[in-house]
């Protein structure tokens, strides 16, 4: 037994010395240039060119060839490094006269923007970012599994609040639980609606007159620079109000189900993803709204579009893992609502919902949001997927899914391990 315990020990100490040393290495390791690809999109088709660093490093100019370019109606310039969708420039419509010239059969690029390419070549933030994650989320998973090891090593502990107990009982409360889920979000969506006048039509509403105040305050400054902006914002919203009120109403959770909590035993987290389910049904009676935008802007579509699905399924899962967490502690702690209201509304403006950070943020501050910031990022790749018809930060989306399931590990074990004390609380 003690041998079992201090095997375990030893795997931690390991993991934690692991972490920190491919910290400083991901941190401190000296990178050279790397090549660089431009992506001129335009109407007709959409171009590719890469340059290697010895020619970036002496470049004046840069052509780019391809037919018809002075009839092409350019939409968007990329700039891209060793991450092909993670786009860490852009070149919009407005500001290319200031970066390139088009030709009948080429566009030119000018010194701004050899001097763009030589900035871009010589960074590696982003990839230092995204390594570090990676790190942090194999750390993250390597403990887990110690924990799992551990559990299987001491048999007599094996109902202890082990990982693979408690998802082997948190698949059996879903199966269990699941009518009750969809019963529960059924009455509150009835009770919601049940005196209202205009019923339904609120769910359209809001996020339509959310989107309009931003279209007119912000329009003046970004409508010329953003094709679409109207859909380009109140897509944005809907994802994002889908995210934030998730993580508002997990801090209240317990405490405004105290009749249900103190009566009988339900799985926390069940009142949470009732609270999700019903949020869900608001947000697809929303996106008609959506639909009927994207229908009177013309916004042309292709395969990609499927990049939505994953940007919103890293989207759920980062809200019920987050949402779990703020579960637990919102029992705890008063304050924690007004805390987390105010957090929200900072990462409300950090995360593009009106503006697009590639763009609008100084460098290397939107390169961070980016990859820093999953609500940035999972809305970046959704619009990019739904309006522009771009795969976009496709390294991003497979890590931040890792990162909101080990997450989701964790706020459900926290849950479970204090749940009982949750009835003497509230």
């Amino acid at each position: 037994m003690m041998k079992n315990k201090n095997l375990i020990i030893i795997l931690k100490i390991l993991i934690i010395a692991g972490f920190i040393a491919g910290g400083m290495v991901i941190a401190l390791y000296p990178v050279g240039n790397q090549a660089v690809t431009i992506t001129v999109d335009t109407d007709a088709e959409t171009i590719s060119y890469t340059l290697p660093v010895d020619e970036i490093e002496k470049a004046k100019e840069v052509v780019v060839a391809f037919s018809g370019a002075k009839d092409a109606v350019i939409s968007e310039i990329r700039i891209y490094r060793s991450l092909k969708s993670v786009c860490v420039e852009k070149i919009l419509p407005s500001n290319i006269d200031g970066f390139a010239s088009v030709q009948k059969d080429s566009i030119v690029f000018n010194e701004n923007t050899c001097d763009m390419l030589r900035r871009v070549s010589a960074s590696f933030l982003a990839e230092r970012i995204i390594l570090m994650e990676t790190v942090l989320a194999l750390s993250m998973l390597l403990w887990i599994l110690t924990g799992a090891l551990n559990e299987k090593m001491n048999p007599e502990n094996r109902n202890n609040h082990g990982p693979v107990f408690e998802i082997r009982r948190f698949c059996q409360d879903m199966s269990k639980y699941k009518e009750y889920v969809f019963f529960a979000a059924k009455a509150d969506l009835r009770a919601e609606v049940a005196n209202s006048y205009l019923n339904r039509l609120w769910w359209l509403l809001e996020p339509f007159f959310n989107m309009l105040v931003y279209v007119l305050v912000f329009g003046r400054v970004m409508g010329h620079s953003v094709q679409n902006y109207a859909t380009f914002v109140y897509s944005a919203l809907l994802m994002f109000n889908y995210f934030s009120r998730t993580i508002n109403y997990s801090v209240k959770c317990v405490r405004n189900n105290r009749d249900i909590v103190t009566k009988v035993y339900i799985p926390k987290y069940i009142l949470l993803i009732s609270n999700m389910i019903l949020s869900f049904y608001k947000l697809i009676f929303s996106m008609i709204v959506l639909i009927a935008m994207m229908f009177i802007f013309r916004v042309q579509t292709g395969w990609n579009i499927l990049w939505v699905i994953p940007a919103y399924l890293v989207m759920f899962l980062l809200s019920f893992s987050i949402g779990m967490i703020f579960l637990h502690y919102g029992v705890y702690v008063d304050d924690l609502g007004y805390a987390v209201g105010i957090l929200l509304q900072m990462l409300m403006f950090l995360s593009g919902e009106f503006y697009d950070v590639i763009t609008s943020l100084p460098a290397p501050l939107n390169l961070m949001m980016m990859s820093m910031n999953p609500a940035a990022m999972f809305i970046d790749t959704m619009r990019n997927a739904l309006l522009y018809n771009v795969a976009a930060n496709l390294p991003l989306i497979g890590l931040w899914t890792l990162i909101s399931i080990l997450l989701c590990y964790i706020g459900v074990h926290i849950v479970y391990k204090n749940e009982n004390g949750y009835v003497k609380v509230v």
